[in-house]
């Protein structure tokens, strides 16, 4: 099928025809193996005023240059000006857009790293990684070097940045919205999120801290520990509070066996029972 920067040196100098011609998108041909991403697409199907349909038009110079190019990919239905050269199906390509649905750039350098720039109404994203090493002639693998993203949606608007490490994998990543900032570290296993006046800490294992101008709260697993005008110690749902309260009833209930029988209530219980109504005063 040759590229069309070919082409158009043969169509220089032999002076061979070109047809330009409107058409309606009728298919965008995903590219479902790419290398890279699935929703890649290097060619469209049209139809032709007249009916006549035409596949695979082209959306790149190259579609079988898999790693790298720059690719415009109109909406589904929208119209385009499909250019043919010679007459010849095979060498039909876009070459102007009335809708566009995104558009990706995929540049390369000789030391096989790649710079992703992809975006759409509503997302910008750049992405730099490199191909691993191999000799085989199986697919290449890529490993992600650093990412950095917009999400311009307004019901969830933000822009992140990823870090890997040498093997591909997620180390960091921060996450910034109007209101908050959240930082994720190791894939996740720690994340800290900050707001205004707030500021929380979460461990995969188990642990949370908050800490805000209203209260500061630790937990772990099923103990709970918060402070704010008051102290509140938990642990499996038994409150520290309830179970002082708990022993100082039952500290009121003591009697000892004497040579004349039971003894009468403490005579401190009075002062138990205005000690158990202080510690209202310090725990909840």
């Amino acid at each position: 099928m040759g590229n069309i920067t070919d082409l158009i040196k043969d169509v220089a100098g032999k002076n061979q025809i070109i047809e330009t011609f409107a058409a309606k998108v009728i298919e965008i041909n995903k590219e479902t193996e790419s290398l890279h991403n699935p929703e890649d697409a290097y060619t469209v199907n049209i139809m032709r005023a007249d009916g006549a349909i035409i596949k695979n038009v082209r959306l790149k110079a190259s579609i079988l240059d898999l790693e790298q190019g720059i690719v415009t990919i109109p909406k589904k239905d929208s119209w385009v000006l499909a250019t043919i050269i010679d007459g010849v199906e095979t060498r039909a390509f876009v070459s102007q857009f009335s809708e566009v649905e995104r558009t990706f750039i995929r540049f390369k350098n000789e030391q096989n790293q790649y710079l992703e720039i992809n975006t759409n109404a509503d997302k910008f994203q750049m992405l730099f990684k490199d191909k691993e090493d191999s000799t085989s002639t199986s697919t290449p693998e890529y490993k992600n070097i650093a990412q950095l993203e917009f999400n311009g949606n307004r019901s969830d608007s933000n822009i992140s940045t990823t870090f890997y490490d040498a093997d591909g994998k997620e180390i960091s990543k921060n996450i910034f919205t109007v209101n908050e900032q959240k930082i994720s570290i190791n894939d996740g296993k720690t994340i800290f999120n900050l707001k205004d006046k707030e500021a929380k800490i979460t461990i995969e294992d188990g642990f949370e801290a908050i800490i805000s101008d209203v209260k500061t709260s630790f937990k772990k697993d099923s103990l709970t520990f918060e402070m704010d005008d008051k102290f509140k110690i938990d642990v499996g749902g038994k409150s520290l509070k309830t179970k002082l309260e708990e022993l100082i009833d039952e500290i009121g209930k003591i009697t000892v066996t004497t040579p004349v029988g039971p003894s009468g209530p403490p005579i401190n219980l009075p002062q138990l029972t205005l000690l158990k109504g202080k510690l209202t005063e310090l725990l909840k």
